[in-house]
Formats: structure tokens, sequence, C-alpha cells
């Protein structure tokens, strides 16, 4: 894991914009609480989420993983009687799902930005908490699953298609192996 090294100019935003994050030197964290007021389509609303993030890259994003603390999300999820990916978790620990790793080259087009990151969370909670309010989205969201967002980036992007044919290979590579296999026994 790469770590990301915040710049003067990243701190500064922290300690004037998001007053209640915290940034812990001695584990490169940031933590606390995000607020935010963004509108969209005329519709404002404020919100606050307990976050938690390790300022490092992952094996197969350039971005850090957000977890939401304090089950806030999970909270959502249980009272729509809805799944955690319908939510953007990945998991029970509060762990989100931000972006499909394929598209965080469009998004992020020069690499890891903390202040374009800090945004695209401040979105990723507004469309939460819209949802949350109004019950239904305020934009289409993404698709969780690795295979649908893969189809839905390749149908809006033919740069995404290589990635598509690359993926289909491999599904039939594992097709004729599981066929194979059952042939042998």
């Amino acid at each position: 894991m790469e770590q990301i090294v915040l710049s003067e100019e990243d701190f500064n935003l922290l300690k004037e914009k998001y007053t209640d994050l915290i940034f812990n030197k001695s584990d490169n964290t940031i933590s606390g609480v995000l607020s935010f007021r963004r509108s969209y389509n005329e519709k404002v609303i404020s919100g606050k989420y307990s976050v938690d993030f390790k300022l490092e890259r992952s094996n197969d994003s350039i971005l850090p993983k957000v977890r939401e603390t304090e089950g806030k999300i999970l909270n959502i999820v249980k009272r729509k009687n809805k799944s955690r990916e319908d939510l953007h978790l990945n998991s029970d620990d509060g762990e989100l799902c931000l972006i499909f790793p394929l598209k965080e080259k469009e998004f992020y087009p020069n690499g890891f930005e903390f202040n374009r990151f800090m945004n695209h969370l401040e979105e990723h909670f507004y469309w939460i908490t819209f949802f949350d309010r109004y019950d239904k989205k305020p934009w289409e969201d993404e698709p969780h699953s690795g295979e649908a967002a893969l189809f839905k980036a390749a149908k809006e992007n033919k740069l995404y298609r290589k990635e598509l044919n690359i993926y289909i290979s491999k599904i039939k590579k594992k097709e004729n192996i599981v066929v194979l296999n059952s042939d042998v026994i």
C-alpha cells in the first residue's frame, strides 16, 4: 500500500472547510465528522457523516478506503429494506463503494487530488441523504457489481471496450475450464 501525502494546500482545505475532521500524523488517517451542504436541481441538502480513512492507495485503487463509522448508512439500509449495495456499502463495517476502479482515471485524470476526493465524498453522501429523505435517487447511480459496472462503462465510453473484451475472454476461459473439469469427473 502506497501512502498518500497531503500538500500544504490540502491541510489548509482540511483546516478551513472540514473543521470536524482530524488528521492523525502518526497513522496517516483522517477521522471525524464530514459535514456538507450541497444542492442538485435546486434541492439543497445538509448532512453529517462520521468517517475514517487511512491516506493510502490500495492495490486496485488510487483512493483511500473510506468507512462511515457510526452505522448511519446501515440504518438507512435496514429502514428502507434495501441491500448494502443499493446504498453503495462494501461491507457491514461501513466501507463505502465510491467508484468503479476502472472509472477512476476518468474521474481523477491527474491522479489522486485531495480536494477532488473530498468533493467526491460530499457528492456520495448527498446522494445517500437525498435517497433517505425522498425515497428516490437524485441521479442515476453506478452499478455496484463489477460486471454490471463494466458493461455500463463500455456502453458509455468506447475506451472501456478493451477492458470489457478482456473480461469476457476471462469468463469464457473459466467456462471452458469448468466444462473440461466436469467432463473429467
